[in-house]
C-alpha cells in the first residue's frame, strides 16, 4: 500500500474498432495457415494410416481459435469433423467401435474450440471497450498540453507502471490565466477507479479556482476544501501548484509533494523551503516559496515514480542522471533521455506511475536583479 510521507531527497493492449485485439501485422494469417496445413496434413495421414491419427485432427480447430472468431473457428471444426468420418469410409473401418469413438473425440473437441473462440472474442470487445475508455480518461487526467504557451516552452511525459493499464493516479495540467501561467502535478495514492475518479475531482477544482483565485495558496487550500469530502479513510493526494507570473517571478506551493527541480545555469535546484507539507485536505495553513525565473531555465516537476525508481539492489535514481537528461537541447528530448534513464536504472521494471512536466524559458522578461533563483518563504494569505 502506498503511504504518504514527506518528500525527501531527491504498453497497453490496442483493440480495433470491432472489439478484436490485434497480433502482430501477418501473425494472424500465419496461425490460420498453420490450421490449415495441420487440417490437410493430418486428413491425408489418417486416410493413409487409419483411425490411428484421427484423433489429431482435432487440433487445427483448436490452433483457429486462438485467433478467429467462432464462425471461422467452426469452419475448420466442420472440417475437421467432415475428414474424421470420410477417412474411416476410406479405409473401410467405419463400422469399428474404435472409430467411431475417435470420431466422437474429435466432435467433443472441436465443439470445444468453437467455445472458446466465443469466449475470447467477447473478452477481446470487452477489453476493447475498457481501453477506449482509459483512453478518454486519459485524455481528461493528462490532456494534450501546447509546445509553447506565451514564451514557454512545454513538454510531458507519462509511464503507467501497469502494462495493462493506461492511465492511473498521476495527474497534471496546465492553465493561462490573467495572473500568470499556472500548473499543477498530483499524485493520487492507489490505482483503479477510485483513483481515477479523485484525480477527476482534483482537477476539476483546479479548473475551477486557477482561473478565478488571484492567490496560489488560496488554490491549494479551496482544492483541499472541494476533494475532502471525498476522501476515504486512507485516501490522500500530494501537489505541487505553481505559478509563472507575466514578470517572470517564480510562485510553488507544495502540498506534500516532491519539490520541483529548477535547472539555472547547469545547476539544479529543488524549490522548497526545508518545510515538510501535508497533501491537500489535511492543512488549509499553506505557504507559498518564490524563485527567479530567467531566461533558459527550466523546471521539472514530478512524480515519485521519477526519483523513487530503485535498481535491482534498491538505490534510487541518481540526482546526476536527472541533471544530465535535463541538459538535452531541448524540453522533448529532455524528457526522453530521463525516462531512457529511468527504464535503464530499473532494468524496465518500473513500480510505480511516472508523470513528468518540463517548462522552458524562452522569452525575455524584464530583468531583476542578477537573475538569480531566490528562496523567499512567503506567509499564507488569510
Amino acid at each position: 500500500m502506498k503511504r504518504w510521507r514527506s518528500p525527501v531527497k531527491l504498453l497497453t493492449p490496442v483493440g480495433e474498432p470491432g472489439g478484436r485485439t490485434r497480433l502482430r501485422p501477418g501473425a494472424e494469417h500465419v496461425t490460420m495457415a498453420v490450421a490449415a496445413v495441420w487440417l490437410a496434413g493430418f486428413a491425408v495421414l489418417s486416410m493413409m494410416a487409419g483411425i490411428t491419427v484421427i484423433s489429431l485432427l482435432s487440433v487445427a480447430p483448436l490452433i483457429a481459435a486462438t485467433v478467429a472468431d467462432e464462425r471461422g473457428t467452426a469452419i475448420f471444426a466442420g472440417a475437421a469433423v467432415a475428414l474424421a468420418i470420410a477417412s474411416g469410409w476410406w479405409q473401410d473401418t467405419a463400422t469399428g467401435a474404435m472409430y467411431w469413438t475417435r470420431v466422437a473425440v474429435v466432435c467433443v473437441i472441436s465443439a470445444m474450440a468453437v467455445v472458446v473462440a466465443w469466449t475470447r472474442r467477447h473478452r477481446e470487445e470487452r477489453l476493447a471497450r475498457m481501453t477506449a475508455i482509459a483512453q478518454a480518461t486519459r485524455l481528461a487526467l493528462l490532456p494534450p498540453l501546447p509546445a509553447q504557451m506565451k514564451g514557454i516552452n512545454i513538454a510531458a511525459r507519462y509511464h503507467s507502471a501497469t502494462r495493462e493499464a493506461s492511465v492511473g493516479g498521476d495527474l497534471y495540467e496546465i492553465i493561462p490565466t490573467e495572473h500568470g501561467i499556472r500548473l499543477i502535478i498530483g499524485d493520487v495514492r492507489g490505482n483503479g477507479l477510485d483513483a481515477i475518479r479523485l484525480a477527476g475531482q482534483v482537477l476539476g477544482a483546479f479548473r475551477r479556482s486557477a482561473v478565478a483565485t488571484p492567490a496560489m495558496v488560496k488554490v491549494a487550500r479551496q482544492l483541499g476544501q472541494a476533494i475532502g469530502p471525498y476522501l476515504g479513510e486512507e485516501d490522500f493526494v500530494t501537489a505541487a501548484l505553481a505559478q509563472i507570473a507575466p514578470t517572470g517571478g517564480l510562485t510553488i506551493v507544495n502540498c506534500g509533494h516532491h519539490p520541483p527541480l529548477l535547472r539555472h545555469g547547469g545547476d539544479l535546484q529543488p524549490l522548497t523551503d526545508g518545510e515538510p507539507a501535508l497533501p491537500l485536505g489535511f492543512d488549509d495553513d499553506r505557504t507559498a516559496f518564490i524563485a527567479a525565473w530567467s531566461p533558459g531555465d527550466r523546471l521539472l516537476l514530478y512524480t515519485d515514480g521519477l526519483v523513487e525508481s530503485r535498481d535491482l539492489h534498491g538505490a534510487f535514481l541518481p540526482e546526476d542522471q536527472i541533471a544530465t537528461a535535463l541538459a538535452a537541447p531541448d524540453c522533448d528530448q529532455a524528457l526522453d533521455g530521463l525516462m531512457t534513464a529511468v527504464q535503464r536504472h530499473t532494468g524496465g521494471h518500473a513500480h510505480d506511475d511516472i508523470a513528468l512536466l518540463l517548462l522552458e524559458h524562452s522569452a525575455n522578461p524584464p530583468s531583476s536583479g542578477n537573475g538569480h533563483p531566490t528562496a523567499v518563504p512567503a506567509p499564507a494569505v488569510p
